[in-house]
């Protein structure tokens, strides 16, 4: 049976040894390049927005908007009925998006960019923020949220700290909790992550979700794949094939 495994040490390899409870059945229709990067990124991204208990309609905030687990949680969230909006640092970001079908972008170069976004949400209050970048751009995102909203810390891609407003916090009241993706797939139960792995997997299947490929290499070819790995602007992961 075709399966696909995650948080499984050496699996680099042509034959590898795992526990049953951590292999995931796989439709023959799902491609290799799509199974292979299912447990990681998507997985996390669908049972982040699970946890965050939105309904259709609610309004969520996210920065790195153009980073792999962006756009996936833009792709994922749109499917659910939940409204998504992607801060960027630059302009040439929001076109990336767009070009992927992905349009509630805004760029955070802007110094109107607040007034965009509230031109976008309508007043609509935003429930939840997503933070994966730290720094001050977690500030940014804590002032857009509504009162009794969550701001989300799920990475720290410029900084391990968070700037972050004491107004804001306080006078909207505001919780401000971490996500770590292995412990919640750890802690999970069995019913429910196959549930959350069975859409998922639907969503590839019907193009809801893209998981794009830049290039394939062979095991032999490890060092060019790391170097292509490492492009800045790449679109898709890189990945070996035994």
């Amino acid at each position: 049976q075709r399966v696909t495994t995650g948080g499984t040490f050496g699996v680099w390899a042509d034959y590898f040894v795992a526990p049953a409870s951590a292999l995931i059945p796989v439709p023959e229709a799902l491609s290799d390049e799509a199974a292979a990067q299912l447990v990681s990124m998507p997985f996390s991204a669908l049972s982040l927005l699970h946890s965050l208990d939105l309904q259709p309609g609610d309004w969520l905030i996210q920065n790195a908007a153009n980073g792999a687990v962006g756009r996936m949680v833009a792709q994922l969230g749109a499917a659910r009925g939940i409204n998504v909006v992607g801060l960027v640092r630059r302009a040439e970001g929001v076109e990336e998006l767009r070009a992927q079908g992905i349009e509630q972008v805004i760029s955070t170069d802007s110094e109107h960019w607040r007034t965009e976004l509230a031109a976008l949400t309508e007043g609509a209050g935003i429930r939840v923020g997503i933070d994966s970048v730290g720094g001050a751009a977690a500030g940014d995102v804590l002032s857009t949220l509504a009162a009794n909203g969550t701001l989300v810390v799920f990475g720290a891609m410029a900084s391990p700290k968070l700037e972050l407003s004491s107004g804001d916090v306080i006078f909207k009241q505001i919780t401000v909790t971490g996500f770590w993706g292995s412990v919640v797939s750890r802690e999970m139960p069995a019913e429910l992550k196959g549930q959350l792995f069975q859409e998922l997997i639907g969503r590839v299947l019907d193009g809801t979700l893209t998981l794009p490929v830049a290039a394939t290499f062979d095991f032999g070819d490890i060092t060019a794949a790391a170097a292509a790995s490492a492009e800045p602007g790449r679109v898709g992961k890189v990945l070996l094939r035994a």
